[in-house]
């Protein structure tokens, strides 16, 4: 039992998110990571219309992606470089791998079981104050990807409306806790004295019950839980304070083996996103066509005539887009340190990380140096 009184889960049972990092940190080892090459010898092949450089030597690697269904509507980037042949034309195989969340993306990677994975930067930060080493090579989207919801009915409001209540969480693992207890703790409330969480689920039916029965009085999980809940009716009110949506959310997150061993595989890695992002942004309509036939089921229309789906991909295009569009993947390592310390905030004796070594620029350049032209021609073209 946890200290709130709920069982520990992991994957049907196992342990929570933190305790399970703990333990395996005794099996992983920090690597120093490798100075990256040049770029290998290319073989250029002329087709009916363009000219395509085919790198001499292929790579692959293995992604994990925090979600069983491996794709939601916010991994475009990801979604249409695969479709699209981005990775293959950089002479890269990605295996994508769902791994039902971000608790196991982390477990995983931490075993050596994958190289790189794309877990909420709340899973992630809880691993590195814990002395689990991971390296984000490049930072996907900025902005909250977990939310914490009230019915407007409720009366709830805000944070502080939230003392003494009933909150529904996912699970007790779910990388929300430690959102959630960092910003009942921001608000002055103490997660486990003056709130009760409650593992509702992740969007099924037994959430829209407990939510809409008043069983819970909020709900805190992934903004795609929250979504499934707004397209079967539930008229929510987003409680989420506003400086988390200057915190990064999600990268393309490794292990240092992965950097040392396989540089030239994880720097094509992040220039295939780029360009799969970039494709998205220069048509946004074609995006959407390619992710209804690949994902068809997260667009399945509800009560209200939206689906999680549509809600997602319209968040979505707020915190994917960066700052600059030249410059994909770009870090910000002050609201990165700020995150990290919210995060610590929650645990106890959290240890001391370096952002610095956390946040790896090496590959940034080589990623945002792509024929953006090419690619805006593929996104006006493409027809599904």
């Amino acid at each position: 039992m946890s200290d709130r009184g709920f069982p520990v889960l992991g994957d049907g049972g196992g342990w929570p998110v933190r305790r399970m990092l703990s333990l395996l940190l005794g099996v992983v080892l920090a690597l120093t990571v490798a100075a990256c090459g040049d770029d290998e010898d290319a073989v250029t092949t002329t087709g009916a219309e363009t000219t395509t450089t085919v790198p001499a030597e292929t790579y692959t690697i293995t992604m994990g992606m925090a979600h069983e269904d491996v794709f939601t509507s916010e991994w475009w980037g990801w979604l249409a470089a695969r479709e699209m042949g981005y990775y293959e034309d950089l002479g890269l195989t990605v295996e994508f791998i769902g791994t039902g969340g971000s608790g196991a993306a982390v477990e995983q990677m931490a075993a050596g079981n994958l190289d790189c994975g794309n877990p909420s930067m709340p899973a992630v930060a809880e691993a590195l104050l814990v002395g689990i080493p991971l390296v984000n090579v490049y930072t996907y989207g900025t902005g909250a990807i977990f939310g914490i919801f009230a019915l407007e009915s409720s009366g709830i409001t805000d944070i502080p409306g939230l003392r003494g209540k009933k909150i529904g969480i996912s699970e007790p693992g779910g990388g929300e806790v430690a959102f959630l207890e960092a910003a009942l703790r921001a608000a002055g409330i103490d997660p486990i004295t003056e709130a009760t969480l409650i593992p509702v689920g992740d969007g099924g039916p037994e959430t829209y019950t407990a939510i809409e029965s008043g069983e819970v009085d909020a709900y805190s999980s992934a903004y795609n839980d929250v979504f499934a809940m707004q397209a079967q009716g539930l008229t929510l009110s987003d409680l989420t304070p506003a400086m988390f949506n200057t915190f990064p959310s999600r990268g393309i997150i490794c292990t240092p083996d992965a950097v040392a061993e396989k540089p030239e595989a994880v720097k094509r890695l992040a220039r295939g996103t780029a360009m799969g992002t970039h494709f998205c942004f220069a048509n946004l309509d074609a995006c959407e066509a390619m992710m209804r036939e690949v994902i068809p089921q997260v667009w399945e229309e509800g009560p209200t005539g939206d689906s999680q789906g549509s809600l997602r991909y319209a968040l979505a295009q707020i915190q994917v887009r960066p700052a600059d569009p030249m410059h994909y993947g770009a870090h910000n390592p002050e609201t990165t340190a700020t995150f990290i310390d919210t995060i610590g905030g929650t645990m106890e004796d959290p240890e001391e990380v370096d952002v610095a070594a956390f946040l790896f620029g090496d590959f940034l350049d080589y990623a945002n140096d792509f024929d953006r032209a090419a690619v805006e021609a593929d996104a006006q073209a493409y027809a599904g």
